[in-house]
C-alpha cells in the first residue's frame, strides 16, 4: 500500500487535448489472479488505485511517475465512497 498523486485522464484522438486531473490515491499491488485476468485481455496489470469515486468520471488511463497506463477494470464505488481502478500497460500484439 503506498499514497500517491496520480493524474487520470480522459484521452484525445491528439495527446495534447488530452483532460488531466490529478488526484490523491492509495496503490495496492495485484494479486496473481488479476495479473492473471489482466494477462488473458493483452494487458500486464501494474496495480489497484484507490480514488474517492466523485473524482472517478469515465477516465480511461492515468499518469503515476511518468508513466501512462490504461484502465482496464473498475469496481465500486464501495460504501467508504472510494472506487478501485485496476490499471495495466498493453503488451505483445493481442487483437491484431
Amino acid at each position: 500500500m503506498d499514497d500517491c498523486i496520480i493524474t487520470l485522464i480522459h484521452t484525445a484522438d491528439d495527446p495534447k487535448d488530452d483532460e488531466k486531473t490529478s488526484v490523491y490515491a492509495t496503490r495496492y499491488p495485484v494479486g496473481r489472479d488479476e495479473f492473471q485476468a489482466a494477462g488473458v485481455n493483452g494487458y500486464k496489470a501494474e496495480g489497484m488505485f484507490t480514488v474517492w469515486a466523485e473524482e472517478y468520471e469515465d477516465q480511461d488511463a492515468i499518469e503515476i511517475q511518468g508513466d501512462r497506463l490504461t484502465i482496464y477494470r473498475t469496481y465500486g464505488p464501495k460504501s467508504d465512497g472510494k472506487i478501485e481502478l485496476y490499471a495495466a500497460t498493453r503488451v505483445g500484439n493481442y487483437g491484431r
